[in-house]
């Protein structure tokens, strides 16, 4: 999923439950029986090819880099005030059930904060990529992976460190702790973020909620297949 830039993205609307579901039905099960964050040798190396980068890698040092002070008052801060939400705590099912439970249905909560702004954002998120959400390739499958955000408005970076991928029609779990990581490169603009590598990356919404950061969108992989796109810290 992951070989050449895609000419056309998809929107960056969330898909209704029942597409959502459908996926995750399939999945589910095998996900929920396993611990969180299993020793990678305990896990079968994942199929999927490795990420062919398409631009200069980011230095590690950047990778690490927690996210700047929130002074604006136009931009709400994060309920811990003066704690940086960034973590390197690889994620689970557990950590995203606010978005296949909750953002299917009801969308953005209405007391959220909107933040609109990159510098509280960068750091390092979990993330969940869902493939194949409306089942039309047989491609189903849920990707967890840690996603650090770097750089400025005008100039940013995700640098993807994969860590476990459930594919729906395998039935299993395979360990993508050995691949390289995928840089994507893009901007901010309009309140979200766009970024390009092996396919693109459209971050639409950035919001926090009783001391967590959440952010929404959509990936356009470079073989066609539809993608959604969640981070969540700490």
């Amino acid at each position: 999923m992951r070989d050449n830039i895609p000419s056309a993205g998809r929107g960056n609307k969330i898909l209704p439950a029942i597409l959502i579901a459908a996926n995750l039905l399939m999945l589910v099960i095998g996900v929920l029986t396993i611990p969180p964050n299993l020793p990678s040798a305990a896990v079968k190396q994942s199929p999927a090819p490795k990420t062919e980068q398409t631009a200069l890698v980011t230095p590690a040092s950047e990778k690490e880099t927690p996210p700047a002070a929130t002074e604006s008052g136009s931009i709400p801060a994060p309920e811990v005030t003066g704690v940086s939400l960034s973590t390197e705590e690889r994620p689970d099912l557990e950590d995203f059930l606010w978005y296949t439970e909750d953002m299917a249905y009801d969308g953005v909560p209405s007391d959220a904060n909107i933040i609109d702004n990159i510098d509280p954002l960068t750091g390092s998120w979990k993330a969940l990529i869902i493939y194949d959400p409306d089942n039309e390739y047989d491609a189903g499958a849920m990707e967890f992976l840690n996603v650090a955000l770097a750089g400025a408005a005008e100039s940013l970076s995700l640098t993807l460190d994969w860590y476990q991928i459930f594919w729906a029609n395998e039935g299993e779990r395979f360990d993508e702790t050995d691949m390289e990581d995928g840089v994507f490169l893009g901007k901010w603009e309009n309140g979200g973020l766009w970024a390009s590598g092996a396919g693109t990356i459209r971050l639409t919404q950035f919001y926090e909620q009783s001391g967590k950061q959440y952010a929404i969108g959509t990936m356009d992989t470079p073989d066609g297949i539809p993608a959604l796109v969640a981070l969540v810290r700490p």
